[in-house]
């Protein structure tokens, strides 16, 4: 089941495309850290490309919805690492 909710997931993700690089967020590698716990709960470690990146909010929303439309998700919990507002942008995420 974990494997294959992983597919969909990384399906997913596959189509969320960083505006500025024309590159899919797995291609990209901002992904650091994917776990699927019990219940279809999953946690993400998400790296933005700098540590000042403008464009991470709208990058790291993209994708805690694509992950979280995903049919078999019950919930996603994002960490935020190396990214100067890292606090503030995982606060805005609770809020997806």
């Amino acid at each position: 089941m974990n494997q294959e909710l992983m597919e969909k997931i990384f399906r997913a993700l596959k189509q969320v495309v960083d505006p500025a690089t024309g590159l899919d967020v797995v291609r990209m590698r901002v992904i650091k850290d994917l776990q699927i716990k019990d219940g279809g709960r999953v946690e993400v470690v998400l790296q933005p490309t700098s540590p000042v990146c403008p464009l991470a909010y709208k990058v790291a929303a993209d994708i805690k919805l694509a992950i979280k439309n995903v049919e078999g998700v019950e919930g996603v919990e994002m960490k935020v690492e190396n990214f100067k507002d890292a606090a503030r942008l995982e606060a805005m995420l609770k809020e997806i």
